[in-house]
């Protein structure tokens, strides 16, 4: 009884951390165009659903937001960069955009001076087989108006 008890704790422990593990790392930066970026590394076999998709549809499409600030101005909207897979996908019975591998979302922004611009990003992962409930994570980053170079 003790071993089978044992054996019982041991598999569920080792379950709980397969699926604790990250599936996704993201960082976020100013970079060097002056955007605002949030850049993500997907593990293999695992996908990101697009900002661009019908929340109808099934899954939850990634969504940015930031904390209002009068230090910065967003110039355009949010835009998506990797390879953008679209197909019909059975499990939800509708035909839903998402990203493999790496995925990029940013923005221009006009910083007007120096500041931290606060935000959160709610996003879903799915394999073939199922899919991590919807997450969302707070991110900061600290920014400063850009000064160009004087030429001599």
């Amino acid at each position: 009884m003790r071993v089978a008890l044992l054996t019982l704790v041991i598999f569920s422990f080792i379950s709980i951390c397969g699926f604790s593990q990250e599936k996704i790392q993201w960082t976020f930066s100013l970079n060097d165009s002056r955007c605002i970026e949030a850049k993500a590394q997907i593990e293999t076999g695992w996908h990101l659903y697009s900002m661009h998709i019908n929340p109808d549809a099934g899954p939850v499409p990634t969504q940015i937001s930031l904390e209002k600030n009068k230090a910065f101005q967003l110039t355009e909207a949010w835009m998506e960069k990797g390879e953008l897979i679209e197909k019909f996908e059975p499990n939800f019975g509708a035909t839903v955009k998402y990203f493999e591998n790496q995925y990029s979302l940013f923005a221009p922004v006009h910083i007007k001076k120096a500041s931290v611009i606060k935000g959160e990003l709610t996003y879903m992962l799915c394999d073939d087989k199922r899919c991590l409930p919807p997450k969302t994570i707070p991110f900061e980053i600290a920014v400063t108006p850009f000064k160009p170079e004087k030429s001599n």
